[in-house]
Parts: structure tokens; sequence; C-alpha cells
């Protein structure tokens, strides 16, 4: 990963934002924190041409001000209380000429949305439950550029993690840095896998994992997952982990054949 100054320089634009979100409880989808929001800024750097994100709030005041165009794909929570697109919309930080709003789930907006040209950084953090993160890296990692940026947020979800993981064993990205629950990869030079093929072979994750082919990497090499450094932060409540318990060893159809019977 790459070597990061715990600080910025004074006067970036997470020390403004910091400054003018003092007392802010912010908005109801949750944010970045500063610390991992300055991570970004210094791996975007202020010279982008073009970057997008999933979800917004933070980041999009962030990123409109390091971008000379920046796309949003979102839900318009506006009439909410405390809604994410007000949140940056009211913020006089945000570069408003350079923001591109476009509302809808990212299930449906995504597919149809016509881009032009590369981005230098594309940040995930729309709608978390699986498949819906994958579906969305698809949609956008044949387009970012050598040297880009691809942010990915809440790896403690573990469907979310496991993506992590998967890219971070692709010859296409690099782990950059990592901050709080999000990873930040680096695209590397390595060529992009067709979105129309298939090639699961040539993957590191697979290969690392096949034992029974002679393309299985030799290095020995392991990472502890992204998702097991949050193990202890799980989701599930202590009826639910009893409950699992009592299953296992059981078959899927047995496990689903219970749960559908509830």
């Amino acid at each position: 990963m790459e070597a990061l100054k715990d600080q910025v320089s004074e006067g970036s634009v997470t020390d403004q934002i910091a400054q003018e979100q003092q007392g802010n409880s912010g908005h109801g989808a949750g944010m970045l924190n500063y610390k991992t929001l300055r991570v970004l800024e210094q791996l975007v750097g202020t010279s982008a041409e073009q970057t997008a994100e999933t979800g917004c709030g933070r980041s999009t005041i962030l990123l409109s001000n390091l971008s000379q165009r920046h796309q949003v794909f979102c839900l318009d929570d506006s009439a909410d209380e405390r809604s994410s697109v007000a949140f940056f919309r009211n913020s006089v930080l945000t570069n408003q000429a350079r923001v591109a709003t476009h509302f809808g789930p990212t299930q449906i907006v995504l597919p149809a949305f016509e881009h032009n040209g590369l981005y230098d950084c594309v940040l995930i953090d729309g709608p978390h439950g699986y498949p819906f993160p994958d579906l969305e890296y698809f949609h956008f990692y044949p387009r970012i550029r050598e040297g880009g940026i691809l942010a990915i947020d809440d790896v403690n979800i573990p469907s979310i993690g496991r993506m992590a993981d998967i890219i971070s064993e692709d010859d296409m990205w690099d782990v950059a840095a990592v901050s709080g629950t999000t990873v930040f990869f680096r695209r590397t030079h390595a060529p992009t896998t067709s979105p129309v093929g298939d090639e699961w072979w040539a993957q590191g994750y697979n290969r690392r994992r096949t034992n029974v082919l002679d393309f299985q990497l030799q290095d020995g090499r392991e990472r502890k997952a992204f998702v097991g450094r949050y193990r202890n932060r799980t989701l599930r409540t202590s009826i639910k982990r009893r409950a699992w318990r009592l299953l296992e060893g059981t078959s899927f159809d047995r496990r689903e054949s219970v749960r559908l019977s509830r």
C-alpha cells in the first residue's frame, strides 16, 4: 500500500468541510469520516477530470472540488428530514456546476447510463445488499483509467468484504490504502477483464484457490480477508447465532425449509 501522510496540508478541502460541518449532525445515510475523506483527497489529488460515486454526502462535496466533472448516482431523498442530497446541495463548499446528479436506483440507472470518457476515481457506496455493489462494480470497472482510484465503502459487511477480497487479488488492482471500513484500490496497467467474457481461470482469487488445475498460483501468499477485520462487529443477534449453530451440518435445502417454515 502507498505511504500516506497522516495529515493533509492546511486549507485542504477536507479541513474546510470539517470546519463548515462543526455541530452538524449530518444526514441519515451515514458519511465517510474525516480521516477517510483525507485519504480520498490525497489519492485523487486536484487534477481529476471526471469522477463518480454511488450514494452522496461529504464525499460529494469533496469530489466536486477535486474533479472537473463529478457524476452522482443516488436516490432523491430531498423530501427527507435528514436528506443526503440536501446535505451536499446546501453546503457552500459544493461546486454545484461540476456535479451531475442522476436520480434513481443504481440497479436501473447505471445500466442505462451512457458514460463519456474514463474516470479518475469511482466511489462505490450505494445500495449495500448483495449483489448490488457487485453490479455497480461491473458497470464502472472497465471505465476507470490506469492509475485511477476505486474506493469501496463498508467492507465490514460480509458480502461487500468478499467483493473487496476478490478485487484485491485481481491483476487490475493494487490496494492503495485502507481507512476504517473503506478500501482504496489503484488501477494497474494490467489488461481489462472483458465485461462480456469469462476467463475466471485468469483471475487471481480463483487461481489461488484452485488445487486441481495447472494454473494454480504457487506463491503461497495469503492476506487476511477484509471481512475478517470486522468479525467482532457482527450484525447478527445472539438468537440468530444460536439458530445458525443448530442448523450447522444440515443441507442448504434443510436450512431454507426451516427458514420458510417460520
